[in-house]
């Protein structure tokens, strides 16, 4: 296969078109996950549609096909060996991104699922890949699925180089898995890459397999599938061979890798370059419909680009790239499919030595330049009864809102997610906004047509901890429109006492039968930022805008001298934290409190559970730490009395690499870190910490 040296003219829309691909799959197969052919078909026929309603279950859901993918991936990065990333990385970056119990994975227990099995592996010391081997967890567990369900990023940062992707799939894979299901998950991202350069779907399922070994039962799979579908020319009389031959009741566990990766074969052998009867076919079969569906997905978002995955059937727009993708760092919990592209290309870019691409419009938060991006952006519902009427659409690298014809009295409302909502999925949400008081959001927009006397104007929505609602709301300044006239829209972030902004969005208004179309052209933010927490949190184990990696949240204590949160940590260490990889240089206080033997402090350039700046105490001494996957160096170090439930100011100071420390209005120790950017927050270990006066802010 030639290969290219020289940077892909189409790669940037490509991998936009993946990353769409992976996640249309997971949303068409997660409401019949684990149902069998027979069922889905008596009740739903073919799925070659969203059938959510239908299910009664939401369209945009938490999914650890979605989050595990574009989470792992990071290790190229965060390693700094970019190709050269290895097991050992991959295993570092799971424990610097996995909450425990919480995100990402399913937490089934260990020997039920294997990658909960996996990281308690890592967490008690075995590093990867002895955490994923047969040796150690035997045939069954190692060769599920989940292998091949996280593996797709890797192709797509490997644009035509499928045998860079066939290697570094393996040393993913095998932090959990082992044997044929690292087979499978080369195969996976192989083919992936190889989509880059190739569309014919019988090359790719030959380059495929031709990166594992040929005597693998994963190779067999592939040669008895294909050579069925020729003799059968039906995709369900060879649907029954495959659950004869390579079933569950033949392969069993949880979630088999064989039985699974048997339908991925079927869908791609049958379909060819048809979208949508893959999809059909693959969710129809039945199984893991997510997972097999989004890796038939990706392959083929690639390979077959943007308009296959819109003609003629819109697989895109009924969820405006949404993407909730919660992990413990939570810049991009809630984020879209084209700011994901963006990232995920910008590494493809640095891997492959090809050069940086400018950055779309000026380095706009949302610049809507892919064929259909809305940056998750959708008419809100005006009540359980009414759906929004606004249509959106991307008709050449804007966001065209047209409202309906606008009643006196009744509003029309469109928005954008910016932190994540708890809720939807089975698996726990999390993650910071990217919005903090202080900052400002700009709209540049154009008014392509208008009647009557309608008016716009820029909202925030934020959360409420007293009512624990996502009701309260901030707006800016009204707006006329009309025809031809250009709008820069604006509104400040206001101080909103801790509780996390959770959309932007625009109001429409207007006289009776008022009605206007505009284009946004871009969204951007600017501006110095702060936060407070000007009350307690609720006692809740998801704090929405907070990175919740503790045991508990809990009240304070009946003689606490003043209103505290309350940490508490059962073993080990935990971390509450807010902000984001935008925040650089800053600096964070707060007053705390130790309760019980163990640590607490501050936390500071927060990137993760294993990479992160602190100042703790343990009642003895102050000691300003570095972690950075699984290295813990003591930058400094002072004697400090600190008695129980003695309430202390502590202060951080971050400007580059230097982090100066105080506590009570003095300065302690400070030093200097790799760390130079990240969230800050508090750290809680083996024990109960409170504090209050919570304050960040950029310098």
């Amino acid at each position: 296969m030639k290969t290219n040296s020289q940077p892909l003219p189409n790669y940037a829309e490509k991998v936009y078109a993946g990353v769409l691909g992976k996640v249309i799959g997971v949303y068409l197969g997660r409401p019949i996950e684990g149902m069998k052919k027979a069922d889905i078909e008596k009740s739903l026929g073919l799925v070659d549609h969203y059938v959510h309603e239908e299910r009664g279950v939401p369209l945009v859901v938490s999914d650890d096909d979605i989050s595990g993918t574009f989470t792992f991936v990071r290790a190229l990065e965060d390693s700094g060996k970019g190709l050269g990333t290895r097991s050992l990385d991959f295993g570092r970056a799971w424990m610097n991104y996995l909450v425990e119990n919480r995100t990402v994975l399913w937490w089934g227990g260990r020997g039920l699922s294997t990658e909960h099995t996996a990281y308690l592996n890592l967490k008690e010391g075995i590093e990867a890949p002895d955490s994923g081997s047969m040796a150690r967890n035997g045939r069954v567990v190692a060769e599920q699925i989940g292998a091949q369900i996280f593996i797709d990023a890797i192709g797509l940062v490997t644009p035509g180089r499928p045998e860079l992707a066939a290697g570094l799939a393996a040393e993913a894979a095998r932090v959990s898995h082992d044997g044929e299901a690292v087979y499978g998950a080369q195969v996976v991202a192989a083919m992936v890459s190889a989509a880059f350069v190739e569309s014919d779907m019988e090359k790719l399922l030959d380059l495929g397999v031709s990166f594992i070994p040929k005597d693998c039962l994963i190779a067999r799979v592939h040669r008895d599938v294909r050579a069925w579908k020729k003799e059968d020319e039906n995709w369900h009389r060879t649907f029954q061979r495959i659950d004869e031959a390579y079933g569950y009741r033949r392969y069993g566990g949880n979630c088999h890798m064989i039985p699974n990766h048997a339908l991925m074969v079927l869908a791609w052998a049958y379909a060819g370059s048809d979208f949508r009867r893959a999809q059909s076919i693959v969710n129809t079969c039945g199984w893991d419909t997510d997972c097999n569906a989004a890796n038939v997905g990706a392959v083929m978002g690639v390979s077959l680009g943007l308009d296959a995955l819109t003609r003629p059937y819109d697989f895109q727009a009924p969820f405006a790239d949404r993407i909730v993708l919660p992990t413990a760092e939570g810049t991009h919990a809630t984020t879209d499919a084209l700011l994901l592209a963006d990232r995920l290309a910008r590494l493809g870019r640095t891997l492959m030595g090809w050069p940086a691409e400018e950055e779309k419009k000026a380095g706009a938060w949302h610049h809507f330049s892919m064929p259909g991006s809305l940056h998750g952006w959708m008419a809100e519902a005006l009540d359980e009864r009414r759906p929004g009427h606004c249509a959106l659409s991307n008709p050449g690298g804007h966001l065209a809102i047209k409202t309906p014809p606008l009643h006196e009295g009744r509003k029309e409302y469109v928005s954008t997610p910016v932190v994540a909502i708890p809720g939807g999925g089975g698996y726990a949400v999390m993650g910071c906004p990217r919005l903090y008081p202080g900052q400002r959001v700009t709209l540049q927009v154009r008014i392509a047509s208008a009647s009557g006397d309608a008016k716009v104007r820029p909202f925030l929505r934020h959360f409420q901890t007293a009512t624990k609602l996502f009701d309260g709301m901030a707006f800016g300044q009204e707006a006329g429109l009309s025809a031809g006239r250009a709008l820069i829209l604006e509104i400040g972030v206001p101080e909103l006492g801790g509780d996390p902004v959770s959309s932007l969005g625009l109001e429409f208004s207007g006289s009776e039968g008022a009605q206007a179309q505009l284009e946004i052209d871009r969204v951007c933010v600017d501006g110095a930022w702060s936060f407070e927490l000007a009350q307690p949190l609720q006692r809740d184990a998801q704090a929405p805008g907070w990175i919740n990696a503790v045991s508990r949240i809990a009240w304070g204590f009946s003689d606490d001298p003043e209103p505290l949160t309350r940490l508490n940590q059962d073993q080990d260490r935990g971390i509450l934290a807010t902000g984001t990889l935008d925040w650089a240089d800053y600096q964070v206080s707060a007053r705390l409190s130790l309760h019980l033997p163990g640590k607490g402090g501050l936390v500071a350039r927060y990137q993760g559970l294993g990479r992160y700046v602190s100042l703790e105490g343990n009642g003895q001494s102050l000691e300003l730490m570095e972690v950075l996957d699984g290295a813990v160096t003591v930058l400094a170090r002072v004697d400090a009395p600190w008695a129980w439930d003695e309430l202390h100011n502590l202060k951080l100071e971050c400007r580059g690499e230097r982090i100066v420390a105080s506590v009570d209005g003095r300065k302690v120790i400070e030093g200097k870190t790799r760390l130079t950017r990240g969230g800050a927050g508090i750290l809680v270990e083996a024990c109960n910490v409170g504090f209050s006066q919570f304050r960040a802010a950029s310098l």
